[in-house]
């Protein structure tokens, strides 16, 4: 297939006007799209828009078409044995650049990718797995392979792409250390965004029902860490230096106490506050369950810190975790959170032995691990926390409970 190109013409500036280019027999046509963008939302390495760009999915599919386009005249002066002058290449691609949308029945694998992802970014919270991660995943193996992407290519276990998806992933995608092959977790959370994609086609009837056992979704068991009682009072007493800092900190200690996810706690609102407890509808099940409310008494701690702010609980700065996780990870190093912890991941194919020291470990999400694991080892029932986490299976609850050999050891002694 002919080799196109898009490129930004001024890279330099602000914004800029995306080109395409196409070499031929010592030649090179190079046409106008006439979509002009910012250009920090072009990603070089893909030759797409950023998917963060509002305009992102109808200006990739505008150029998809115009790819599609010129193909077909390249294709046509290929089979009459005519190598055309750039000139009237550019010339009939131009008039032909404005052909009207494919109808659904000649929409390709991508065009229904693109909607799905579309889809995602209005109904979940985060949809950058989809967006970014499972988008540059799909087209790295689809080069690997040689060959378009189709649903015939990808349901079909002699197309040779189930392993060349389960090769690349464990041996050549970049981890986010830069190093080639992903966690087993991780390999299993790409296995499972690809199945909520083919699940979202097969409801939609946009191809037929494929067996997709051959992307299970698997997980390690890594020991995720969670504060002892210990750890959160000099967390609590850690001197702050800012107001982002302390805001940081309190929310943070709201999640240790009440078991919720950043989503959650990063919105408290007055209104959520009755009498001594807290009324939260968990965003991550919002919509899907009639009924899922959770009330949580207020501890002595969450109280000080409603105190604190009048019950106005601080806004975090930005909606991602990331900043979030930064400055807490800054105050639980001050705070001398720097026990040793080793973990062994199976990465590229090979254990791999990781030391870090505790801060390192620790993120928003470690405050609803602390909750449940502290309230277990206090001797509260599984399924009394689990009311109070949400979770609905003992199968997921149990994963949050870090029972570390020491204090396991110190709970159950009376019992030997």
């Amino acid at each position: 297939m002919a080799k196109i190109n898009f490129f930004l013409k001024e890279p330099q500036k602000d914004s800029t006007i995306i080109y395409m280019s196409y070499n031929y027999s010592y030649q090179r046509i190079k046409v106008s799209t006439g979509i002009k963008i910012p250009t920090q939302q072009w990603i070089t390495n893909s030759q797409r828009v950023n998917y963060d760009f509002h305009q992102a999915t109808e200006i990739n599919r505008k150029l998809d078409k115009m790819r599609q386009v010129l193909e077909s005249l390249i294709l046509k002066y290929k089979e009459q044995g005519i190598i055309p002058t750039g000139k009237k290449l550019k010339e009939e691609f131009v008039n032909m650049k404005g052909v009207p949308a494919k109808s659904r029945s000649k929409m390709t694998f991508w065009d229904h990718f693109f909607d799905f992802v579309e889809y995602k970014i209005q109904e979940v919270k985060s949809p950058d797995g989809y967006r970014y991660c499972l988008w540059r995943y799909l087209l790295a193996v689809e080069k690997k392979m040689g060959v378009k992407l189709t649903f015939s290519v990808v349901g079909d276990i002699n197309s040779g792409f189930a392993e060349a998806w389960s090769e690349y992933l464990t041996y050549e995608a970049s981890n986010n250390r830069g190093e080639e092959g992903l966690s087993v977790s991780t390999i299993g959370k790409q296995n499972k965004n690809l199945k909520v994609f083919l699940n979202w086609c097969f409801d939609r009837n946009i191809t037929e029902r494929f067996s997709l056992k051959a992307y299970p979704t698997m997980m390690e068991d890594t020991d995720k860490v969670y504060l002892t009682e210990d750890e959160l009072n000099r967390l609590e007493a850690v001197k702050v230096e800012t107001d982002e800092e302390r805001n940081v900190l309190d929310l943070f200690l709201i999640a240790c106490e009440t078991g919720l996810r950043f989503s959650d706690f990063k919105c408290i609102d007055p209104e959520d506050i009755v009498g001594g407890t807290l009324h939260v509808r968990p965003m991550k099940t919002r919509g899907k369950r009639m009924n899922n409310k959770i009330i949580i008494p207020i501890s002595d701690r969450v109280q000080v810190i409603l105190n604190r702010y009048n019950h106005q609980l601080p806004q975090v700065r930005s909606n991602c975790s990331t900043e979030f996780n930064k400055v807490l990870r800054k105050l639980c190093q001050r705070a001398g959170l720097d026990d040793l912890i080793v973990n062994y991941k199976m990465i590229a194919g090979k254990e791999r032995k990781q030391v870090k020291k505790k801060f390192e470990e620790i993120s928003s999400h470690t405050g609803r691990r602390t909750f449940c694991t502290l309230k277990f080892l206090k001797g509260m029932p599984a399924q009394a926390i689990m009311k109070f986490s949400g979770h609905t299976t003992e199968r997921n609850f149990l994963r949050y409970l870090r029972l570390d050999a020491v204090v396991t050891a110190e709970k159950y002694k009376d019992f030997f």
